[in-house]
């Protein structure tokens, strides 16, 4: 019998889209290529250097820290030599503005002491007094405002002088702290450069033991299921599936509403080996048994998530996975259409679907071999 369902083109190109990352079981639940135990053994190795590698990050952090504060230390002294030069350049400035001021005040006085183009005289100072008392008082006030004058410019003089040196010394000092202050950040920079390096290598490597520890709780679980099957008496064929006739799967029926296959079995851009097909849907839809049989397995599958397993019988088994929420137990006996789940994302998946496996005595098995998609 046939599914009811159109078939996407471009599956290729949704599988990339969709970037699921769905379970890989390569062998047969009786002959594991690895064990959990061996992708235990692998999880503690690269755990191991995931640690050596945070001791490293943690030294690098603290470095990180240490050079923050030598650049913090070398910035504020720059800042201060900075301002120290700007203060002296203001101070040389005021003092060159009061020495023209005073300039100015005094060229003005000795203009209006000129007469005729001649300089003042005892002559002048006496026939402009009233009295003897006053020309003693007028030219005492006039030599002490020429030397006033004098002094103050000699004065102003004198703080330019010192406010251009000051300016000079702190130039070089600025000079100096600006130096220091670049060989400070190089450093902090190449420190940080390092950091995010090592950060950068930490976080893929902590990456890898989430994906070895994802794989080996897979492989636990087909373990598990492999035991349950042998004990239950099925002998997997030698290399492939053992085929069957496509009429016992009459009266079957679509796992799900879906809008289109979204990753071929065989081959994933992403996992490579994909031992299922799947089936792109929104999340919630309703899952169902696509034939009767007896749930042996209901709960977390690894990277497939929240999974049910159906055992039909004759060695047949149909899982379904990145389920949302499973609505099934183990030893319920379905039938075909009973919900046993609905589609989510959980596991190593980006995107709502149903990753649909197919298995014959243990085997992996297309299953465009038997229904249309």
């Amino acid at each position: 019998m046939t599914l009811n369902a159109k078939r996407t083109s471009g599956s290729l190109f949704l599988c990339i889209l969709s970037g699921i990352l769905a379970i890989t079981l390569a062998m047969p639940p009786f002959a594991f290529a690895e064990t959990s135990a061996e992708v235990h053994e692998q999880v503690e190795a690269k755990q191991a250097e995931a640690d050596a590698l945070a001791i490293r990050v943690d030294e690098i952090a603290t470095r990180l820290v240490e050079a923050h504060a030598v650049e913090e230390e070398a910035t504020a002294k720059y800042e201060a030599a900075e301002a120290a030069k700007q203060a002296a350049l203001a101070r040389k400035a005021a003092a060159e503005k009061k020495i023209a001021e005073t300039q100015t005040r005094l060229s003005a006085r000795m203009k209006s002491m000129y007469r005729n183009g001649g300089a003042i005289s005892i002559l002048d100072v006496l026939l402009g007094a009233d009295s003897f008392e006053e020309f003693l008082t007028t030219w005492d006030a006039w030599e002490i405002i020429n030397n006033q004058d004098a002094a103050l410019i000699e004065e102003n003089r004198k703080a330019r002088e010192e406010a251009k040196a000051a300016a000079e010394e702190y130039e070089a000092q600025s000079i100096i702290a600006k130096e220091e202050l670049d060989r400070a950040t190089a450093a902090r920079q190449e420190i940080e450069t390092e950091n995010a390096k090592l950060a950068t290598e930490l976080e893929a490597m902590n990456e890898e033991v989430a994906r070895l520890i994802a794989k080996e709780e897979e492989l636990a679980a087909e373990e598990e299921e492999a035991r349950k099957l042998q004990s239950q008496g099925y002998t997997p064929a030698p290399g492939s599936a053992t085929p069957i006739d496509s009429s016992y799967f009459d009266g079957w029926v679509k796992p799900c509403n879906y809008y289109g296959v979204t990753c071929e079995f065989g081959y994933s851009p992403i996992t490579g080996s994909h031992n299922g097909i799947d089936l792109g849907a929104s999340s919630g839809t309703p899952i169902y048994s696509m034939g009767p049989g007896t749930v042996t397995y209901v709960g977390w599958y690894g990277t497939g998530g929240n999974a049910v397993i159906v055992n039909h019988g004759n060695g047949v088994t149909t899982i379904y996975m990145h389920q949302s929420q499973t609505n099934a137990y183990v030893g319920e006996y379905v039938e075909a259409g009973t919900c046993i789940g609905y589609v989510g994302s959980t596991g190593l998946s980006t995107g709502p679907h149903l990753h649909l496996q197919l298995s014959i005595n243990g085997v992996p098995t297309n299953p465009r071999n038997y229904f249309s998609f």
